[in-house]
């Protein structure tokens, strides 16, 4: 969504691209090579396990193995000059080489916070949840499934652990920060808490509640307080994901690239740029993503994704890729919301939101949120977490994107595993999903709302 930030006051966030320490933000339409000799971070792709030597090589050559993926057999190094290079060259199971880029990962958006209230003796904000009722949430619950022994993990800028509705949800213990400069997976942005609200608030009889109370949040940082991370971050954070048995991972998140070698940013006014990154680098960050995804998925974990905000046809729009939506075998998710909920509250929950990516990578539709300029817009949005070490005297925030619209398909999804049994494989919950969605739009799957847009009810009814 092309709109401006709301927090407490009016902030612009832009969207650029760093690379080897420099940013790069350029007119539209401008191309940047990379930069051949600085200092740079290389993710290293091995056709089979990371050498053993790998360390040695890389620190006699001057450079410095800074991580590594052994399930994803890569590796990150960083390092320049001649000797540098020549030892990455030798080892002979190296299959491609990319480089660490460091994207912003969440697009331009509105988020409006609200301030901290008195609660009585029930879910009292549940009032301003339509999205709840799109999907049928309370037919779920009143059939006794909450998700409960669910394990779901958040790929975002973290989770604030001592929310009132978010206290006890989350997992401390296998949760995990992936920036270096944040070393705890507290959020301080907003974004992650929200995300984590709309999947698992917990049913506390204050505030709000999610999809799938009775699920267990696994918070991964991926994204700093700023909204950017590193391919190998996302990259890492799914590896844990795997190892650690989660049965669902959430990407509300993603950023445009083309195989022709581009990434491209909205700048917040409705203009995008375009940044030279190179084909072959693009390419190998692509393939490299991919596998992460694929693997997961082998691994047992559906991987739920975000489509994008750009309003782009993912088939027709100059070849341009969402990542990671478009990847591999990750579920893709456009967004859909009310246009004028506060004055009637019967009103349409189901309209396709103009923001919105889609396309024939569309795999289901959920609540994200509408936006136009009708009386009280921001009910149109979707109502949930706050991070309260992020904004103090704040609890929960109105806020619309494809990023609102994945974590409902992971609520989804994990009341579907505790209904079977609780041990699931991706593509058993992906049949489960597409047989329980409401099918809206043109017959069958099509371009906006995929296989339809998914009811809690008719996923888990008897």
């Amino acid at each position: 969504m092309r709109k401006r930030v709301t927090v407490g006051g009016m902030v612009a966030l832009g969207l650029g691209l760093l690379l080897a320490g420099c940013t790069l933000f350029q007119p539209a339409t401008s191309v940047v090579p990379m930069s051949e000799g600085s200092l740079q971070e290389t993710i290293l792709i091995f056709r089979g396990r990371i050498p053993g030597n790998l360390l040695p090589e890389i620190e006699a050559a001057g450079g410095e193995v800074l991580g590594v993926i052994e399930p994803l057999n890569m590796a990150l190094v960083c390092g320049s000059g001649q000797a540098f290079l020549e030892a990455i060259d030798g080892f002979p199971a190296l299959s491609e080489t990319a480089p660490n880029i460091t994207a912003n990962w969440l697009p331009a958006a509105e988020a409006i916070p609200v301030g901290i209230e008195s609660i009585g003796d029930d879910e009292h904000r549940f009032s301003r949840q339509w999205d709840m009722r799109a999907i049928d949430a309370p037919g779920a619950w009143d059939a006794g499934v909450t998700g409960a022994g669910v394990r779901v993990a958040v790929l975002d800028t973290g989770v604030d652990y001592n929310h009132p509705d978010l206290v006890g949800q989350v997992n401390l213990g296998l949760s995990i920060s992936f920036v270096e400069a944040e070393p705890d997976v507290m959020d301080h942005h907003f974004h992650g808490s929200h995300v984590s609200g709309i999947i698992a608030a917990a049913d506390n009889s204050y505030g709000v509640i999610g999809v799938a109370p009775g699920a267990e949040i696994v918070g991964i940082k991926v994204l700093g307080a700023d909204g950017s991370g590193s391919f190998f971050a996302m990259m890492q954070g799914l590896a844990h994901a795997a190892v650690n048995d989660c049965d669902v991972a959430n990407m509300s998140l993603g950023a445009y690239f083309s195989h022709n070698g581009y990434y491209k940013y909205d700048d917040n006014e409705g203009v995008w740029h375009e940044v030279f990154v190179g084909a072959a680098e693009i390419n190998a960050l692509l393939n490299a993503m991919r596998s992460a995804i694929n693997y997961a998925t082998q691994e047992g974990v559906l991987v739920v994704a975000s489509a994008g905000n750009g309003s782009l046809n993912g088939q027709g729009d100059s070849g341009w890729m969402h990542t990671p939506s478009d990847l591999g075998s990750a579920v893709c998710v456009s967004a859909t919301g009310p246009i004028g909920v506060f004055e009637d509250p019967d009103t349409d929950l189901d309209v396709f939101a103009s923001y919105s990516d889609y396309g024939p990578q569309i795999d289901f539709a959920a609540p994200g949120g509408n936006s136009n300029d009708v009386p009280y817009y921001w009910y149109d949005y979707v109502y949930n977490c706050l991070s309260t070490a992020a904004f103090p005297g704040f609890e929960y925030i109105w806020a619309a994107g494809t990023s609102q619209a994945a974590p409902h398909v992971a609520g989804v999804a994990a009341l579907i595993i505790e209904a079977g049994g609780g041990d699931m494989k991706p593509a058993h919950v992906l049949r489960e999903l597409r047989a329980c969605a409401d099918d809206l739009g043109k017959p069958g799957q099509d371009i906006e709302y995929g296989y339809g847009r998914v009811n809690a009810y008719q996923a888990v009814a008897p």
